[in-house]
């Protein structure tokens, strides 16, 4: 490809990526795009995409030409100084150039993940945030054992650069969703998620769940005798307790001591009070602060949708 009509590709890619990030598109749609136009500017290569969680593993983002059971067997993987060319790149923050999967010591007890995909030499690259952080790989796989051209070179910089920005603006608007929707104590969802979450049981029949309303009791009591260090060290373990003894339905604190439960498929009082019973008994255990034992306790009234 000539060097104009390369430039001219890569600033039509970039302006592509930077209106999708701009129009809020779901991030995995954005770096399947972003994969699937490099692979049509420089043929014979192989993208993906792979972010890193707060645990320091492995997360594919996408990798369209990739089959999906590389993708989930790579999920999860922790990162190090040998796992692969992306755990490593991320792992050392700079580029990982692997020229012969089949021997190279990087991918010993992973070469059997691509070699059969026919895939033989892998270039990874780290994805930077602004403050220095890695936030995944940007990878070029070859068919033959090869590195990169300077072509590609050029395309990784670009894309390298497209995916910090996407992967930060991921990062803040789940941010900024969690501030609106979650309470930062508990981590549990807050009233706003309750009010959209009832609207929803609410909005048409069957009307088939039950509503548990929880106040810990004598919270400001603890408050005023121990502390507001204590009071939250209560209410962050009523919230645990309670999510443990609730499971799959929706817990969230709706105000300072209270909290609410939403049980869906819940039709006779006895499911009420069995649960009722099992977050009581939750709460019956001491909890620990700077050498105060303190025991919750907790007020429950609840009602079921159809019957109440």
């Amino acid at each position: 490809m000539r060097e104009s009509g390369s430039a001219e590709h890569l600033q039509a890619l970039q302006n592509e990526i930077l209106e999708a990030v701009a129009r809020g598109e779901v991030l995995v749609a954005i770096m399947d795009r972003l994969c699937r136009r490099v692979e049509a500017i420089a043929p014979g290569v192989i993208c993906s995409v792979v972010s890193v969680d707060a645990q320091g593993c492995l997360q594919p983002l996408a990798a369209p030409s990739l089959p999906a059971h590389y993708a989930a067997s790579v999920s999860g993987v922790p990162v190090g100084p040998r796992v692969g060319s992306c755990g490593t790149a991320i792992y050392r923050g700079e580029p990982v150039c692997v020229t012969d999967i089949a021997t190279d010591p990087l991918w010993e007890g992973l070469e059997n993940l691509v070699l059969p995909l026919g895939l033989r030499a892998c270039w990874s690259s780290p994805i930077k945030a602004r403050d220095g952080r890695v936030v995944g790989t940007f990878a070029f796989y070859y068919n033959r054992q090869r590195g990169p051209n300077d072509l590609e070179r050029q395309i990784v910089a670009t894309c390298v650069h497209l995916c910090a920005i996407a992967i930060e603006h991921e990062e803040v608007r789940s941010r900024n969703h969690r501030l609106a929707y979650y309470d930062t104590l508990t981590g549990l969802p807050n009233r706003v998620s309750f009010n959209d979450a009832i609207m929803r049981m609410t909005a048409e029949p069957p009307h088939d769940f039950g509503l548990m309303l929880i106040d810990i009791d004598h919270l400001k009591a603890i408050n005023d005798t121990m502390g507001h260090a204590a009071g939250d060290a209560l209410i962050e373990t009523v919230g645990a307790r309670l999510q443990a003894v609730v499971g799959d339905a929706t817990a969230c604190r709706i105000g300072g001591d209270e909290f609410a439960v939403l049980l869906p498929d819940c039709t006779q009082a006895a499911q009420m009070r069995s649960v009722a019973s099992a977050i009581l008994a939750a709460m019956s255990t001491p909890l620990d602060h700077d050498g105060n034992s303190i025991v919750p306790s907790v007020t429950i009234g609840a009602a079921l949708a159809g019957e109440d």
